[in-house]
């Protein structure tokens, strides 16, 4: 089903300011070239200041609700877990919550009533304005977002692929040394054998091969320690803020929505990979393929 599919997660970043921006020139444009709901029997004067002031109100809320409610629910912005209906639904209550306010704004500037006739009528006239393009676009970003990386995940399948197995069959046996923040705490592992390493706050797990088995040793440390530990080994590549994965051991990559999905050898879980890195992959891989 469609509203399942995985769907790039909200992230903060400078960038959002510019879209809520864009969203509110877009309201502003509306009521300055199409002027409905009586804007066009205001002054010229008066329209524009009033056209800005509910371009503001959109750009101040959506902005508002971006920033804010992943760090409240920080639980249900996961982005493994971000799918194409809860971006709808993040978007609905951006719909919501613009009504809103656009109808104390309405009360300030002409003085009308905040009655629940009021308010299911401005809920009315703003999800009528805006649900069937957010939707459109939700939907045409997710068709669009999941053709673009399951082509590029084929190809970047054949050079990983390709290459690591090369690496694999002429590199001879290299041992890595890890050392822990608490006393004592060491462990050597065959590059070879390194499968991934995940973080979870102040630990990293050291997923390795061990008798035929896949096993897993807890350190104290951070994932940025451990990756400039580990940076004269070009195989070990950082693909997520909590992942270092060995390429060498890379056997499928997939695409959706989210991203590249990395599926290495011995390991069940799918390895994100994170859509800042992912040229940085590229370019890695390019160092296989020499």
């Amino acid at each position: 089903m469609i509203f399942n599919q995985p769907f790039p997660c909200y992230t903060y970043s400078p960038k959002i300011f510019r879209f809520t921006f864009y969203a509110g020139l877009v309201v502003f444009m509306i009521l300055v070239l199409f002027r409905p709901y009586g804007f066009d029997e205001a002054n010229t004067g008066l329209l524009l200041r009033n056209a800005a002031l509910y371009g503001l109100v959109t750009f101040l809320l959506a902005s508002a609700n971006a920033v804010i409610i992943p760090k409240v629910f920080p639980r249900l912005f996961k982005e493994e877990n971000w799918t194409v209906g809860n971006e709808i639904i993040m978007m609905l209550w951006q719909i919501i919550s613009i009504a809103f306010g656009n109808l104390l704004l309405t009360h300030f500037l002409y003085g009308k009533d905040i009655s629940m006739n009021n308010i299911f009528a401005f809920l009315g006239i703003t999800a009528a304005v805006g649900i069937f393009p957010v939707g459109l676009v939700i939907l045409l970003k997710q068709q669009i977002l999941l053709k673009k990386y399951s082509t590029e995940a084929t190809e970047l399948e054949k050079q990983i692929v390709g290459a690591s197995h090369t690496e694999k069959e002429s590199a001879p046996s290299t041992f890595i040394h890890f050392v822990g923040d608490n006393q004592n705490e060491q462990l050597t592992v065959p590059l070879e054998d390194i499968r991934f390493i995940s973080s979870a706050d102040n630990y990293i797990k050291l997923h390795f091969v061990k008798n035929a088995s896949l096993v897993a040793e807890v350190m104290r440390s951070t994932l940025k320690k451990i990756a400039a530990s580990v940076e004269n080994h070009p195989e070990l590549f950082r693909c997520h803020r909590t992942y270092i994965v060995n390429l060498n051991y890379v056997d499928h990559v997939s695409g959706n929505a989210q991203g590249y999905k990395l599926h290495l050898k011995d390991v069940a879980e799918p390895i994100p990979v994170s859509r800042s890195l992912n040229s940085d992959l590229a370019s890695r891989v390019k160092k296989f393929s020499v």
